[in-house]
């Protein structure tokens, strides 16, 4: 296999593009890098669309568990891939300290309607969320507490970020993640049997006092500084508060949804 040496080479334009959005959302596509995320890239049974694996034998060679993958991407078949020397790896990437492999793939692109028709489990709304490592945060709990999809408002920070995409560990690749633009989305989601509830805290209504099982609930979080939009409270059904003590306002937007989260999950789980 030839190596890559130049910055002019269409593949390297492409991967450095991709640190950015208008990029990104041009060639509808986003990089994941990292031996544990390329491994579990390809071990994964559900279809994802990859462009190609980049990587450089220089750099995998010396990492933990680098010559394994490396004998693993050469061996490859229905996968292109493709070796760069090391300094153009550096130059794509925004990593400080890059591990020296990273898949391109296409971001998928959901049927919302089908996706929410089929889905048989909670959801999470994410409204205006900015912080990238919230959102990889809140990326991480939806994995650990059986959450599947992620619907986010067209004012919420980029997922495909790389930044927030490290922050997520690789669990977008397990989790279905969609924009929308309208909020008539709320709409159809009450129609569909989903129960839509923002959090608030000029409420007295209690997560503790939620009934988790046998309902499927939406539960929108808020923007960091300014929380849910005006416009999606006046479409919930439903207005809860995370039970605290006074000496503090509010929490984090990452450790709220992880908290519903969880909350949900253990309702679940004792009663299966």
């Amino acid at each position: 296999m030839d190596t890559i040496f130049s910055k002019s080479n269409s593949n390297v334009k492409l991967v450095r593009s991709l640190n950015e959005k208008k990029h990104r959302l041009k060639n509808n596509a986003f990089y994941l890098e990292g031996i544990k995320v390329v491994n579990e890239i390809l071990d994964k049974d559900r279809a994802i669309d990859i462009m190609f694996i980049a990587y450089s034998k220089s750099i995998l060679e010396n990492l933990n568990g680098g010559k394994s993958l490396l004998n693993r991407l050469e061996n490859l078949k229905d996968i292109k891939v493709l070796d760069f020397e090391e300094n153009i790896f550096k130059y794509m990437t925004d990593t400080v300290t890059p591990q020296g492999v990273l898949a391109v793939i296409k971001i998928p692109n959901y049927d919302i309607l089908e996706e929410l028709k089929n889905n048989k489990k909670n959801i999470v709304i994410l409204d205006r969320v900015q912080d990238l490592g919230n959102i990889g945060t809140i990326v991480r709990s939806c994995n650990a507490f059986d959450i599947d999809i992620i619907l986010c408002t067209k004012d919420t920070a980029d997922i495909y970020s790389p930044k927030a995409l490290r922050s997520t560990m690789g669990g977008v690749l397990n989790t279905k993640i969609i924009y929308f633009n309208d909020l008539s989305i709320i709409d159809n989601l009450k129609k569909l049997g989903y129960i839509v509830v923002s959090t608030s805290l000029k409420t007295e209504n209690s997560l503790e006092n939620i009934d988790f099982n046998n309902k499927k609930y939406a539960f929108v979080m808020g923007n960091e500084a300014n929380g849910v939009s005006d416009e999606l409270f006046s479409k919930s059904d439903m207005l809860v508060k995370i039970p605290m003590t006074d000496k503090i306002e509010s929490l984090n937007v990452g450790v709220a949804t992880s908290i519903i989260l969880y909350e949900q999950y253990r309702n679940k789980s004792k009663n299966i």
